[in-house]
C-alpha cells in the first residue's frame, strides 16, 4: 500500500487578492503531487479550514491520518507592491497559522517532513530561525523550472549529502527572500555560490529537511532532485509500518 503524503496549499484570497465573498480557491502546483506519486506515494492536498476553525484540532486530526507531510511553496503575494517585503504571516495569515499547527503536530509525531521554498522558510521561522530583512538579487530565474540556475554546495557527511548522493548539484531558483539564521536543532547543509543558505536538516530527526529550491520541477531531469522524493516516500513507507 502506498504511504499517504499530505501536501499543503495556498488560498487565492490571500495570494492573489480574490474576493473572500466569492470564496476563492485552494491550489498547489501540480509538480508536487506528480513527484510524490511517481516516487510511490499517495498524495493528498490539504485545504485550509474555514477561518473561524480551531486550527490546532484540524491539524491534529489531519496529521494523524498521514505518513509524511510536504510543506509547499507558493509565497507569491500579488496583492503587495513590488517594493514591499511582507513577512510569511503577512503574505498568507490563515495559511501561516494553519501550517504552523500542522508542522508542530507533525514534528511531535516524528513524521517525515519536507519543506520546499516557502515551506523551507516556514521550518526556519516556526522553530526560531530568521529570514533576511532585505531582498536578494540573482535568485529569481527567468527560465523554466526544469532548468538549473546555480550550483548548490552540500555539507560533507550530512544527511542531505546521503539523501541526494552528491556534494554538489545544480538547482533552480525562484525566491527573493533568504534565510539569515538557522533555528536551534537544525544545521545548514546546502549553500549557493554566493553563500545563501539553501538547505537545512534537523539534527535529531531522521527525515526533516528544508530546501529553498524546487526539486519537484527537476524531478524528470535530475536524479539528485528525484532522489529527494524517492527517499521522502521511502521514509513515509517506513513510518506507515510502525
Amino acid at each position: 500500500m502506498r504511504p499517504t503524503i499530505g501536501i499543503t496549499g495556498a488560498w487565492s484570497v490571500e495570494t492573489w487578492g480574490h474576493s473572500e465573498e466569492h470564496g476563492g480557491y485552494f491550489y498547489v502546483g501540480s509538480y508536487y503531487s506528480t513527484a510524490v506519486s511517481k516516487s510511490g506515494g499517495l498524495p493528498f492536498i490539504i485545504p485550509l479550514p474555514h477561518k473561524n476553525a480551531i486550527l490546532k484540532e484540524f491539524a491534529e486530526e489531519i496529521v494523524s491520518k498521514l505518513d509524511a507531510i510536504l510543506f509547499s511553496g507558493g509565497g507569491d503575494a500579488k496583492k503587495f507592491k513590488k517594493e514591499e517585503l511582507p513577512t510569511l504571516y503577512e503574505q498568507q495569515p490563515l495559511r501561516y497559522s494553519f501550517e504552523k499547527e500542522l508542522l508542530l503536530e507533525a514534528w511531535k509525531r516524528d513524521l517525515p517532513i519536507l519543506g520546499i521554498c516557502r515551506g523551507y522558510q516556514m521550518l526556519v521561522e516556526v522553530f526560531g530561525g530568521r529570514l533576511m530583512d532585505e531582498t536578494i538579487d540573482g535568485h529569481k530565474q527567468n527560465l523554466p523550472g526544469y532548468e538549473p540556475w546555480h550550483s548548490l554546495r552540500i555539507k560533507e557527511n550530512s544527511r542531505f549529502e546521503n539523501l541526494v548522493g552528491t556534494r554538489k548539484m545544480k538547482v533552480n531558483s525562484f525566491h527573493i527572500q533568504a534565510v539569515e539564521k538557522v533555528p536551534k536543532g537544525f544545521e545548514a547543509v546546502g549553500w549557493s555560490d554566493d553563500g545563501i543558505i539553501e538547505a537545512i536538516e534537523a539534527i535529531d530527526k531522521e527525515f526533516v529537511f528544508g530546501v529553498q529550491f524546487h526539486p519537484e520541477e527537476r524531478y524528470d531531469v535530475d536524479p539528485h532532485a528525484k532522489a529527494i522524493f524517492d527517499h521522502f516516500v521511502e521514509k513515509a513507507r517506513e513510518y506507515k509500518k510502525r
